[in-house]
């Protein structure tokens, strides 16, 4: 037999499960029977008060009609009961990665409602963040065997982690006379970059321990890969045959026989403020995967070895993201 504290302990495990107090790393939730919580709406109150009313004098003064609407009403109120039942029971939430931004930009954060078996309407998705802003998503209509997507969107209101609060299911859906609700608790985070500085300031110098600057690496050339100007691109960079014919301004993204090799350590900026430093860095590395750079980058939560691309990028934008913590220390970073 088991000890009642076992007992106690899982029960109320399970409880903080259900009511989405504790969340879970799992990437998508069904919602069970457990776990969805029936209350009548104020419309619903008005009618179930009206048919007490009405079988009261149907009791008092013997009237058939009375009783007649009275128990049709109550029939109404149980099939509202099992119609917004059926309308959550069986729907899956699932979220996705987690979503990057720069301070004042919104963030989204990615989640998609899987509808298996049958259509349901009225579906709206409601939370929070660490900051107390809410966010509302809905009413979304879903067939059967739909996904749809129905992000949660927050304004970023500093660098850092930005936390996912429980998110609130709920529907009042056909008749409005029912308010069914449950509770999913994902461990998610999303990341708020530091705005890069403006105008961005020159690339430090790359020396070796000799102060001698470093040598080039040779790369192929591909002197046909273009995008969009983006402000901070080097000039040395512009297309401007393709700048003459269509008045719009496009960079090279293809190599042009050289690479550039940087040391970006934080210990270069020569600031006092936290977060001014921070943009400085981020405007180097913007610059430095703009110009086709290969960097390391050297700061007090992480280290990144010499290389370049989307990849080291996406990897340094993180490490300026979560600073002071070390990325592996985040919690709920997907």
């Amino acid at each position: 037999m088991r000890p009642p504290s076992d007992w106690w302990g899982n029960r109320l495990a399970h409880w903080n499960s259900s009511f989405g107090r504790t969340a879970t790393t799992a990437t998508e939730v069904e919602l069970e029977q457990r776990r969805i919580y029936l209350l009548p709406t104020g419309r619903g109150f008005f009618l179930i008060i009206t048919a007490v009313v009405l079988l009261l004098v149907g009791v008092n003064y013997q009237l058939s009609l009375a009783y007649v609407v009275a128990f049709l009403l109550a029939g109404l109120m149980q099939a509202a009961l099992l119609t917004s039942y059926r309308n959550l029971r069986g729907l899956v939430v699932s979220s996705g990665r987690s979503p990057h931004c720069r301070v004042g930009e919104d963030v989204a954060f990615p989640i998609t409602l899987v509808s298996p078996e049958r259509a349901r309407e009225g579906i709206t998705l409601v939370s929070q963040n660490g900051a107390r802003q809410w966010a509302r998503s809905g009413p979304n209509r879903l067939g059967a065997d739909e996904r749809q997507a129905a992000p949660l969107s927050f304004v970023a209101g500093k660098r850092g982690v930005l936390p996912l609060a429980r998110i609130t299911v709920e529907s009042r859906a056909p008749y409005g006379l029912i308010r069914a609700w449950s509770y999913v608790h994902f461990e998610w985070v999303a990341l708020v970059e530091p705005i890069p500085e403006t105008p961005p300031p020159a690339l430090p110098k790359a020396s070796g321990a000799d102060g001698a600057n470093t040598g080039r690496t040779q790369v192929a050339h591909d002197p046909d890969s273009l995008r969009e100007f983006v402000h901070g691109d080097s000039l040395r960079r512009v297309a401007w045959k393709q700048v003459a014919k269509s008045g719009e301004w496009y960079t090279r993204t293809g190599d042009t026989g050289t690479r550039h090799e940087i040391d970006l350590s934080w210990q270069m900026v020569q600031l006092t403020e936290t977060e001014a430093r921070l943009s400085r860095m981020a405007a180097w590395l913007l610059r430095a995967h703009n110009e086709n750079c290969a960097y390391s980058l050297s700061m007090p939560n992480a280290q990144l070895p010499l290389a370049d691309g989307s990849q080291q990028f996406a990897d340094a934008s993180i490490v300026l993201a979560v600073y002071p913590l070390r990325p592996e220390d985040v919690r709920g970073l997907r």
